[in-house]
């Protein structure tokens, strides 16, 4: 059986209202009764919450965490699908893909255009979505994004504009298809995710800030100082590409927050390639985003915040 934890998003919007995922499907049903080719595994639904994924917190991902690690441990439960908005299912998708310990499928669905309006992605996506889950090829793979026909590894997956196709994994590539005889899968992830992470959504009670500055001609690192005097306990740098280097002005905010223990992680606005190491101090972001990179340098933190752990845990995961 397949666990729906519905949160919401385009895929249960219309343009009155969001609706219960339970009425999505149930249209789905209606417009798609005489088709042989639209079959639904055998599914229930519970729903965490039911708005726009632009309002989540950390409370709303341990909210969706917990109810997916609970759907996961449930002998009854072969999948998981999480419907969820576009603005920000790749950070959701990425904190579940290191949290949640388990093997079963996990596979978090988004639409561009709103349930019953022209054009409307969600219904496909949503069908696609159930058979991603219930393949059994899709077990031990981590979290996935569906969207468009594509399967989306959790930890390289962003948007990108806000057309049907408007999610993007980069230049390291899809996961998979779904077509219409079946899901297709051709890799694997290779970094530490769900039943190898360390973290655990059962043991973490909170999160400690972190905030993302970004770099440009002349940035001076006022950022930077506003966000350690208003409790940061770690930075992200989105720099320049390639390294990740911020501006030089701002170097010396940066310092005095490396100097009092605040670890400072390095990654490319360009968000195309790896940033390398350097002996410099910093912790080097390797391919995330930096939106990725604030949450595996939150969830870090509540492990260490010693700089070359930190990068042992960037270079993992």
């Amino acid at each position: 059986m397949i666990r729906i934890v519905a949160t919401g998003g385009t895929v249960q919007n219309t343009p009155a209202r969001r609706i219960p995922v339970e009425d999505v499907i149930a249209d789905l049903r209606k417009a798609y009764l005489d088709s042989e080719d639209v079959v639904l595994p055998e599914y229930d639904v519970r729903e965490v919450i039911r708005t726009g994924s632009e309002d989540f917190t950390y409370k709303e991902w341990v909210e969706i965490a917990c109810a997916v690690d609970e759907a996961a441990q449930a002998p009854e439960v072969t999948g998981v699908v999480i419907t969820h908005g576009t603005f920000t299912a790749e950070e959701t998708s990425y904190f579940l893909h290191l949290t949640v310990h388990t093997n079963v499928p996990v596979v978090v669905v988004c639409s561009q255009r709103k349930h019953g309006t022209v054009g409307n992605d969600g219904d496909h996506n949503l069908w696609s979505a159930l058979r991603v889950a219930a393949s059994e090829e899709a077990a031990g793979r981590g979290v996935v994004l569906v969207i468009n026909e594509e399967i989306h590894c959790a930890r390289e997956v962003k948007k990108v504009n806000q057309r049907p196709g408007g999610f993007w994994s980069g230049r390291l590539g899809l996961l998979g298809s779904v077509e219409k005889d079946r899901v297709s899968f051709y890799r694997s992830p290779t970094r530490r995710h769900t039943e190898t992470s360390e973290f655990d959504i059962r043991e973490l009670e909170e999160l400690p800030r972190v905030d993302i500055a970004a770099s440009y001609p002349g940035d001076d690192g006022t950022a930077v100082r506003a966000f350690v005097e208003a409790g940061a306990r770690g930075i992200v740098i989105a720099g320049f590409t390639y390294s990740g280097e911020p501006h030089r002005l701002a170097l010396p905010e940066i310092e005095r927050a490396i100097a009092k223990g605040i670890p400072v992680v390095l990654t490319s606005r360009g968000n195309q390639g790896r940033v390398p190491h350097g002996e410099d101090g910093f912790v080097h972001g390797d391919t995330l985003s930096p939106q990725k990179a604030r949450i595996l340098l939150a969830l870090g933190l509540t492990k260490t915040d010693d700089a070359g752990e930190m990068q042992r845990i960037f270079d993992q995961y």
